[in-house]
């Protein structure tokens, strides 16, 4: 059971130095003390957020660069979510771009972009970037990051969960890729949103899988699974706010293959067909997540409260 600040959830409550478990008013039990989502859910093979999502985790949510001098900053969390307080401070009235997200999981795949103009921005103008007054990256043509090498080509069941606000969906804008020369490349897959559908695509050895799904604007809570091994005409499973959405159009022949790849997010390269909207949480499993699917959903929008 949560309760809120305003129309921020409270994920955790001390009596002094001490967490708080549980909080009674009278007889009735008013808060308790929710477990934190990797912690309940295990396995992930990275997770972005500006909450903590791990009660073992002890690093930063992100790296800033403020806009006026390059400098940067670690900024880490306070009472669970973004130490807006410390990255407003560093800032100032400059935009705050962001170098680094840290990832949460056991893995240390960061999110990252070296190239200054091509990073997400997180403040503006000395405001922090907020969906539904939560901290936020704001995307745009040409802002996006990188992970590591993943080792894709020993997975066969891969999940990604993200929490977005879509503000354009006939624009080409891209939510992950495995290849900017993805084309060409077996074993690539990609996701984006384009000409109103998100279309998650796969590239084996003889032609392109596409999965197309009706999408709208708004604040969305999506969960896309793909699998390796299966028909490309229908690899993929999309879910937009616990719903699981039909595949509108399809198109390919053969079976989906991954290959292992640097993974960029929200932008191709880290650097074109941007992701124009926010984002403000990105968890991947390499595993089947189908009977975490709805919890994992419902601890996001437990928090984010989208649906």
């Amino acid at each position: 059971m949560a309760i809120k600040l305003g129309t921020s959830n409270i994920s955790k409550v001390y009596l002094g130095a001490t967490e708080v478990s549980k909080i009674y008013l009278g007889a009735t039990e008013v808060y308790s003390a929710v477990s934190l989502l990797l912690d309940t859910y295990t396995g992930a093979g990275f997770a972005y957020s500006f909450r903590t999502l791990r009660a073992a985790y002890s690093g930063n949510s992100i790296r800033a660069r403020e806009s006026a001098g390059s400098t940067e900053q670690n900024i880490g969390f306070t009472s669970g979510v973004l130490d807006s307080s410390s990255l407003l401070t560093f800032t100032g009235s400059n935009d705050g771009l962001v170098p680094i997200i840290y990832d949460q999981s056991t893995n240390g795949n960061n999110l990252t972009q070296t190239t200054a103009s091509n990073q997400l921005k997180i403040v503006n103008s000395g405001a922090l970037v907020t969906s539904n007054s939560l901290a936020a990256t704001q995307g745009a043509s040409n802002r996006g990051g990188e992970t590591s090498s993943i080792a894709f080509s020993g997975m066969t069941d891969i999940w990604f969960f993200d929490v977005i606000d879509v503000t354009n969906t006939s624009t080409p804008q891209l939510l992950y890729e495995t290849s900017p020369n993805y084309a060409s490349n077996t074993g690539a897959f990609l996701i984006t949103i384009e000409s109103n559908v998100l279309r998650v695509s796969n590239k084996n050895s003889s032609n392109e899988g596409r999965n197309n799904y009706n999408i709208s604007t708004g604040r969305q809570i999506i969960s896309i699974r793909m699998r390796a091994g299966v028909s490309i005409a229908t690899f993929s499973e999309v879910y937009i706010n616990g719903i699981q959405i039909s595949i509108s159009a399809t198109t390919g022949t053969g079976n989906s293959i991954f290959s292992n790849q640097v993974l960029y997010v929200s932008a191709r390269g880290g650097a074109a067909f941007g992701f124009r909207g926010k984002r403000q949480a990105s968890i991947f499993y390499p595993s089947d997540q189908s009977s975490n699917r709805l919890g994992i959903e419902t601890h996001l929008n437990a928090y984010y409260g989208i649906y």
